[in-house]
């Protein structure tokens, strides 16, 4: 077993999220462009996860904070860029953003309204901005 296994045992992974939370996996091309197209209608955010990364964890375990209000105003996907490289690498071709994990794209109305990436997801901007 690597030290990236352990590591990513230790913390989890996105199967094990907080109760009532909703992620949706994003696992292709198809996919993304029906969310930008949707972003037209609902507010959707787009979190590029590692499970092998602790800071990814605890990025993600910030946003799986957000109330039940802020949840339901927007549309959460989820990417593993481990196991979909290429559309975590798509996406970034996509939405014009360099590639980075953690990684989370809030849209709307078909643009990237605000990215960050590491100790900036935080549940508190995620929330001001859906």
């Amino acid at each position: 077993m690597s030290i990236f296994s352990l590591i990513g045992n230790l913390f989890g992974s996105e199967d094990q999220q907080k109760p009532g939370f909703k992620w949706n996996e994003l696992n292709s091309e198809e996919e993304l462009s029906g969310i930008l197209q949707t972003s037209n209608r609902k507010t959707q955010v787009i979190y590029k996860h590692s499970s092998r990364c602790a800071t990814c964890y605890f990025a993600q375990k910030n946003v799986e904070s957000i109330s039940t209000e802020k949840q339901n105003q927007a549309d959460y996907y989820i990417v593993d860029v481990i196991g979909q490289r290429p559309l975590s690498m798509h996406i970034a071709d996509e939405l014009g953003i360099r590639h980075e994990s953690p990684q989370l794209f809030v849209i709307k109305e078909g643009k990237v309204t605000w990215h960050g990436s590491h100790n900036q997801i935080i549940a508190d901007t995620v929330s001001e901005l859906v």
